[in-house]
């Protein structure tokens, strides 16, 4: 028995009105239980029904009812007004058994319901002090009748022994404080789960009122449908969105909302057909409100509801305006490709700028009729020399600013890269160390010429990397990526100084270059050919170690 069974109790409303009725449907029942005795001339009667005392008694356990329940909570504290409550309803009961027949009388049980009040009235301790009154008091009972001191009722002592008296009260008793025990154990237990009713009642309350507060604060549309797809609800935010009236569109479709929707999208299905749930589906579209005619960008995502027992009961509808986002995304654009414009321009005539004035110096020396015919010579090798840059810096640029398209095929890739490595055999006219390690892996989807100018230019930077004086390693790999399903992996390693953390976020910027010589577009049309066919690239270096490229590039 845990501590709680025995600690007495508050006796809130609830409680006090049910007692109230138990003690009149008592008290009624004790009327007619004595009644039928008077008419029927049966039991141990000693007095008339119509007696003062059995009558006094009997108004008097009326007006208790009324007293306890009206007047005890405003007079009484709660301890006192148990104490009695339970002391009164044990007198009234000894009281109506002496005036029924004493140990005769028919209704001796109701010492029981006086226990089984007292226990519910304040737990198992309460129930324990009525079964020992109860007990007392019936022990009392039978004393005076044993020995004839109850008048009108002949003495016990005639017909019984004090053994079997002994043994009435004896067995009275072990049944008094046992309907004790379980009538405490069962006032504690319904206290308990009223309790946890209570607590999971509020919890339920403050989890409702947080989700009505976290759904009302949400600014994306959320509407929930059943499995025919009808509305059940919709938050503020998605009448808000779609200018909709409170109430206005429970029960019809969810269709209805968006008109322009096409048919063959929808919410995921599943449910009885066995098979695991898709995922939910999204998708967006140019949303007309019916109320202002005004064009949204919406998004639109479907998600299954199911219940504790993962049984499909509806749908949740998300709406998401993407108007002001979509707007927001184009000016960023915008600026960006502004300022790359600015960029490209920049770099673009800082690249011009050297060779022209190489050949404005060349030109107006030239003009000059005094020089010697070997200096007029020199003079044109170095305008023809900065024509023939400008004329490669404008057909990169042109590559790099208006790319080819390209015609896409299966490529066999470990070729390609054979083909190229041979051209760098000799390195201005040195022995170049290229490593190559070539798996097995399937043909890519890619632009044949593209794909060889992408692998030219990281086999010609691995090159260029090397110290001067040091002989160059460069290592290229070939693998089909597990991680990445539908992708082959091509490495290009250097053995050179390496790339600083502050250059390497800036590496495919056009224009940039450490180099002492080049224009800095090579890696800049690598990273816009290797976007262009779907592949990614990425660099990792180790200052004064290694470089590594990577390329992904799809499967055909």
């Amino acid at each position: 028995m845990t501590e709680q069974m025995w600690l007495p109790r508050t006796i809130d409303h609830s409680r006090q009105r049910w007692l109230f009725v138990l003690r009149l449907l008592t008290s009624t029942f004790l009327v007619l239980t004595i009644t039928l005795l008077y008419i029927n001339g049966r039991g141990a009667v000693a007095f008339s029904f119509w007696s003062p005392s059995i009558a006094v008694v009997l108004a008097l356990s009326y007006l208790l009812a009324f007293f306890h329940y009206y007047l005890s909570p405003t007079i009484l504290r709660t301890g006192p007004q148990i104490v009695v409550q339970m002391c009164s309803d044990t007198l009234i009961a000894s009281t109506v058994i002496v005036l029924t027949g004493g140990f005769d009388s028919t209704i001796n049980f109701i010492y029981l319901v006086v226990v089984i009040n007292s226990a519910f009235l304040g737990g198992l301790r309460i129930s324990f002090i009525a079964a020992t009154l109860s007990s007392v008091a019936w022990a009392a009972i039978l004393d005076l009748h044993y020995y004839g001191y109850l008048p009108g009722l002949q003495p016990l002592g005639v017909y019984m022994s004090s053994t079997e008296l002994a043994l009435n009260i004896l067995v009275n008793t072990g049944a008094t404080y046992l309907v004790a025990v379980l009538s405490g154990h069962l006032s504690t237990q319904l206290d308990l789960s009223s309790q946890a009713l209570v607590s999971s009642q509020a919890s339920l309350d403050r989890l409702s009122e947080l989700n009505d507060n976290i759904i009302r604060s949400i600014d994306s549309g959320l509407v929930t449908t059943d499995n025919e797809g009808l509305i059940l609800s919709i938050n503020p935010a998605g009448r808000d969105i779609l200018r909709i009236p409170p109430g206005s569109v429970f029960g019809a479709h969810w269709r209805s909302l968006f008109p322009e929707l096409d048919k063959s999208v929808g919410p995921p299905s599943g449910g009885d057909t066995g098979e695991s749930p898709r995922p939910f589906r999204s998708v967006r579209i140019k949303h007309a409100r019916k109320a202002d005619g005004a064009e949204l960008d919406v998004e639109l995502s479907f998600l299954t509801l199911k219940d504790v027992k993962n049984e499909e009961w509806g749908h949740l509808l998300v709406i998401k305006d993407q108007t002001a986002m979509n707007q927001m995304e184009s000016e960023i654009k915008r600026s960006e490709h502004m300022a790359a414009v600015g960029q490209l321009a920049a770099g673009l005539a800082h690249e011009i700028r050297t060779p022209l004035a190489s050949m404005s110096g060349s030109w107006h020396m030239i003009l000059n009729q005094s020089l010697r015919s070997e200096d007029q010579n020199r003079l044109m090798n170095i305008i023809g020399r900065e024509m023939d840059r400008l004329e490669e810096l404008v057909e990169d640029f042109l590559s790099f600013a208006k790319p080819t398209a390209g015609k896409p095929q299966a490529l066999d890739l470990n070729a390609l890269i054979e083909d190229q490595v041979h051209i760098f055999s000799s390195w201005k006219g040195e022995e170049a160390d290229i490593e190559i390690h070539l798996n097995h892996v399937p043909k890519v989807f890619f632009d044949y010429g593209q794909l060889s100018q992408v692998v030219f230019n990281l086999i010609q930077n691995a090159m260029e990397a090397a110290e001067p004086g040091v002989r160059p390693h460069v290592t290229v790999k070939t693998n089909y990526q597990q991680h990445s399903p539908g992708y082959v992996s091509m490495s290009i390693q250097d053995r050179g100084m390496g790339i600083s953390e502050e250059n390497i976020k800036r590496i495919f910027e056009p224009f940039f270059s450490t180099k002492s010589k080049g224009h800095g577009l090579g890696l800049a049309m690598v990273w816009g050919i290797i976007s262009r066919g779907n592949g990614h690239i990425s660099v990792r270096s180790t200052p004064n170690a290694q470089t590594t490229f990577t390329v992904l590039l799809p499967v055909a």
